[in-house]
């Protein structure tokens, strides 16, 4: 590195072009030069695929325990208006959700 104020080339620059330095973090965009960016995309791809199926089935073991502890603590004759409510009230939060993803695409 040099201190000369006058060296067009920048730290990264410099650092970059040592034969002994180590893979450096892009300036720009924070990315590590250690891997391409089509293998980093498809590992972050398969990182979000996998949470997205432990978030499903976390989703649904939530709502068969819901309706389980509908089953328990409501009395027989309000079960189905408190399952309608429930229901509807998952179908609300999903509808959000998917709206809000279909405007994050366009």
């Amino acid at each position: 590195m040099s201190s000369d104020h006058n060296d067009p080339t920048t730290t990264d620059e410099q650092a970059s072009t040592d034969p002994g330095s180590p893979p450096s973090v892009d300036g720009y965009t924070g990315k590590s030069r250690l891997l391409s960016g089509d293998i980093e995309r498809t590992l972050r791809y398969a990182v979000v695929a996998g949470l997205a199926l432990l978030a499903l089935i976390a989703t649904l073991r939530f709502y068969f325990a819901a309706g389980a502890t509908i089953d328990t603590w409501v009395t027989r004759e309000y079960r189905s208006l408190f399952q309608a409510l429930f229901n509807l009230t998952i179908l609300l939060v999903s509808g959000a959700g998917i709206l809000w993803q279909v405007q994050k695409l366009r």
